[in-house]
C-alpha cells in the first residue's frame, strides 16, 4: 500500500468516526456536562474532513472537496475549543473566535478563488488552524477546575507542538505550491499523523476528564448530604427496606429519641420500641410500600424513657447502589399538640398562654381576618388590638417576597399542614422586622381546618450579627476600607476582567514612613490616628471602581483602572504631597511630621498576575524608600 494523503485520510476518517462513536457511547453513561455537544460536533467535522479528502481524487469537483475539507478541519479546531470553555466553565470568547473566523474565510476565498494561489492558501489555513489551537491550549491552562487539570495540561501540552508545527508548515509552503493532492509531501503527512494523534490524545483524555469530574461531582454531593444531614433540626435516620435495620442517624434524633447512635444503628424501630403499638408501623409500612413514601404522615413514638411524642414523619425510598433504603425526617409537633389541647380545654387558659408569652400570636379565621394578636405581637408591632382584628394579615407584607412565596404558604396550610419560615414583614411605622414564623392550621373534632394560629418570634437582632459578621470579614475595622483578603479577592477579580478586555490599570503600594517612631513615640492611639487620616487622603483620589485596601500594619495598597500611566503617576506624587501637609497633632499640640513612599506599577495583560504586580509595586515601594522615603518610583 502506498503511503499517500487519501490513504492518511481515510485513516483519519475511520478513527474520527470510532472516536465519535466512542464519545456518543460515553455521553450516554456519564452525565451530559456543557461543551459536549461541541466536542460531538468536533469529531463529525474532523471525520468529515478525511473523507472528503480521500474522495477527492474520484470526484468531479476535486478542488471543491479540498476547500469543504480545509473547513471541516478549522471548524472542528472551533468546535474544540468551545466545547472544552464550556466543560471547563470558562466564558466563550466569541468576539476572538468570530473575528479569527471571519479573517479565516476571506483570506482563504480571496487565495482559492481571486488569485488562486494554493501556496497561500494553505499559508492562511495552517497561521489560522495555529491560533485557533493556541486559543484552545490557553483555555485548558487557566480554570478552576482541579479534579480534571492533569488531563488538560496533557492537551495544552499536546496543542502547543501542534500549532507550532502549522506555522512551521505555513512557513514552507510560502514558496512551495502543491501540485499534486494524492502524493504528500513530508510536511503533508506529518500533518495527517499528528492530526489523528491529537484526535486519540484529546478524547482519551476528555472521558478521563469527564469520569473525574463526574467523581468530583458525586464526591461533592456526598458531603453536601452529610452536611445538611447533620445540621437539619429535624430527627432523620436511615434504614435497610428489606430487614428494617437502622444504618445511620444524625445528631437530633439521638437528641430527641434519647437513643444512641451506637445503640440505633443494626437495630430495627421494633427493637427500640420506637412504635407505640405495631399497628402504627404496620400503616406506615402499609403507605410507603404502596404511595413509595409518605408527606407529613402525624404518628406517636416514644423515647428511650417511654416518653410519648407526637411527631409528623416524612418518608421516601431510595435506591442506591444495588440496595433499597428508606429516608425519614421526623419532627416534633409535641408542643403543637399541647397547644392544640389546652385551645380545645379552655378559652381562657388559651389567653393566658398567649398573653403572657414572649413569643408573639395572631389567631385567624379560615377567611384570613384576624380574630386575635396577643401583647406581644401588638407591642412589636406597633398596632393596638383595634387596629388589627377583622384586618387580614396582609397589613403586615413587607415587600420582601415574591408571589411564590405566598402561594406556598396557603398552598401548605390550606392541605391541614405546618409551614415554617423566616419572614420579612412590616411595622405600622413601616420599620422591617425579620421573624420566624410557624403557621398551624387548627381543626375541629372531623378534621376540617377552623383557625389558623401563627408564632412569630422576632429574629431581627440576629439577622443584624449575620450581616454585620459578614460586613467585618470583608472590612478593615480601624479605616473601615478593605482589609487584605477582600482587597486581593476583589483585585484578582478585575484582573481576571481586565486580561479578557485588554484594559489598563496601574498598582500601588503605599507605605507611611517611619511609622514605628510614631508608634514607639506617640502611642498606638496616635498611630491609629496617623492610619485613618492617610486612608482619608487616599480615598480622595480613588474615583469609579478603583480599589483600595490595608494590607498591613501601615501598608496599602491600590488598583486604579483605565488611566493613563502619566496620571497615575501624577496622582501618586499629589498624594505624597497632600499627606506631607496633613496635621497631626500630639498631646502637647507638637505636630507630627506624616510622610509616604509609594511604589507604582502598571498591569500588563499579556504576562501579568496579581502576584507580580504585587512583587513588582513592593520592589518600586523599597526603592522609594532606599531614596529618602517621601516619594514614589514607577517601575514599568
Amino acid at each position: 500500500m502506498v503511503l499517500d494523503i487519501p490513504t492518511i485520510s481515510i485513516v483519519l476518517f475511520y478513527i474520527s468516526f470510532i472516536q465519535l462513536l466512542i464519545m456518543l457511547f460515553v455521553f450516554r453513561i456519564i452525565k451530559n456536562y456543557p461543551g459536549m455537544n461541541y466536542l460531538l460536533f468536533s469529531c463529525f467535522a474532523s471525520a468529515v474532513c478525511g473523507l472528503l479528502y480521500a474522495i477527492r481524487a474520484s470526484a468531479v469537483q476535486g478542488r471543491l472537496l479540498i476547500h469543504l475539507s480545509d473547513f471541516s478541519f478549522y471548524f472542528s479546531i472551533l468546535g474544540l475549543n468551545i466545547g472544552f470553555s464550556k466543560f471547563l466553565e470558562l466564558p466563550v470568547a466569541k468576539g476572538k473566535l468570530l473575528a479569527l473566523t471571519f479573517l479565516f474565510l476571506v483570506s482563504y476565498t480571496c487565495f482559492s478563488f481571486i488569485y488562486d494561489n494554493s501556496s497561500y492558501r494553505t499559508m492562511s489555513f495552517c497561521l489560522f488552524s495555529a491560533i485557533a489551537i493556541f486559543f484552545t491550549a490557553a483555555n485548558l491552562n487557566n480554570h478552576s477546575i482541579n479534579s480534571v487539570r492533569p488531563a488538560t495540561c496533557i492537551i495544552a501540552a499536546a496543542c502547543i507542538p501542534y500549532g507550532s508545527f502549522l506555522i512551521i508548515r505555513a512557513l514552507f509552503t510560502f514558496n512551495n505550491e502543491t501540485l499534486n493532492y494524492n502524493i504528500g509531501s513530508f510536511l503533508n503527512l506529518i500533518n495527517y499523523f499528528l492530526s489523528i494523534a491529537g484526535i486519540l490524545l484529546w478524547t482519551y483524555c476528555f472521558i478521563i476528564m469527564a469520569v473525574q469530574r463526574e467523581h468530583a461531582d458525586k464526591t461533592l454531593a456526598e458531603e453536601r448530604f452529610r452536611l445538611i444531614f447533620e445540621t437539619i433540626p429535624d430527627s432523620v435516620f436511615i434504614t435497610e427496606l428489606h430487614s428494617g435495620k437502622i444504618i445511620d442517624v444524625n445528631e437530633t434524633y439521638t437528641t430527641i429519641t434519647g437513643f444512641t447512635r451506637e445503640e440505633s444503628i443494626g437495630k430495627t424501630t421494633l427493637d427500640l420500641k420506637f412504635w407505640k403499638g405495631p399497628s402504627d408501623r404496620d400503616c406506615f409500612f402499609d403507605i410507603i410500600r404502596k404511595d413509595g413514601g409518605c408527606k407529613n404522615l402525624e404518628i406517636t413514638f416514644l423515647t428511650q424513657e417511654r416518653k410519648e411524642l407526637n411527631a409528623l414523619i416524612s418518608s421516601k425510598i431510595i435506591h442506591f447502589e444495588n440496595n433499597t433504603y428508606i429516608i425519614s425526617v421526623i419532627r416534633d409537633i409535641t408542643w403543637n399538640h399541647e397547644l392544640k389541647k389546652q385551645l380545645k380545654k379552655s378559652e381562657d387558659t388559651f389567653q393566658a398562654i398567649m398573653e403572657q408569652s414572649p413569643v408573639s400570636f395572631i389567631l385567624t379565621n379560615t377567611s384570613g381576618e384576624i380574630e386575635y394578636a396577643n401583647p406581644t405581637f401588638l407591642q412589636l408591632m406597633g398596632y393596638e388590638l383595634q387596629e388589627v382584628i377583622g384586618k387580614n394579615p396582609r397589613i403586615l407584607k413587607s415587600g420582601y417576597h415574591n408571589t411564590e412565596f405566598y402561594h406556598n404558604l396557603w398552598n401548605t396550610i390550606l392541605s391541614g399542614k405546618q409551614w415554617s419560615s423566616e419572614i420579612v414583614n412590616k411595622k405600622k411605622n413601616g420599620d422591617l422586622i425579620w421573624e420566624n414564623i410557624i403557621l398551624t392550621p387548627i381543626l375541629n373534632e372531623e378534621g376540617e381546618i377552623i383557625q389558623f394560629l401563627s408564632t412569630l418570634e422576632d429574629i431581627s437582632d440576629r439577622k443584624r450579627t449575620e450581616q454585620e459578621l459578614k460586613i467585618q470579614a470583608r472590612t478593615d475595622m480601624l479605616t473601615g476600607i478593605m482589609n487584605r483578603r477582600s482587597f486581593l479577592e476583589s483585585a484578582q477579580k478585575e484582573l481576571s476582567n481586565m486580561k479578557q478586555n485588554s484594559q489598563t490599570a496601574a498598582f500601588l503600594m503605599m507605605d507611611i514612613d517611619r511609622f514605628k517612631s510614631i508608634n514607639d513615640t506617640f502611642g498606638h492611639s496616635m498611630g491609629d490616628r496617623a492610619i485613618c487620616l492617610v486612608t482619608e487622603e487616599c480615598q480622595k483620589l480613588m474615583k469609579g471602581n478603583d480599589l483600595l485596601g490595608r494590607i498591613g500594619g501601615e501598608e496599602f495598597a491600590a488598583l486604579i483602572l483605565d488611566s493613563h500611566e502619566t496620571e497615575i503617576v501624577q496622582t501618586a506624587d499629589k498624594l505624597c504631597r497632600s499627606i506631607e501637609h496633613l496635621l497631626l497633632y500630639n498631646d502637647g499640640q507638637e505636630r507630627i511630621p506624616l510622610r509616604i513612599s509609594i511604589g507604582v506599577t502598571f498591569f500588563h495583560p499579556a504576562s501579568d498576575t496579581l502576584e507580580s504586580l504585587m512583587e513588582r509595586s513592593d520592589i518600586a515601594l523599597y526603592q522609594a524608600k532606599n531614596a529618602g522615603r517621601n516619594r514614589i518610583s514607577v517601575i514599568y
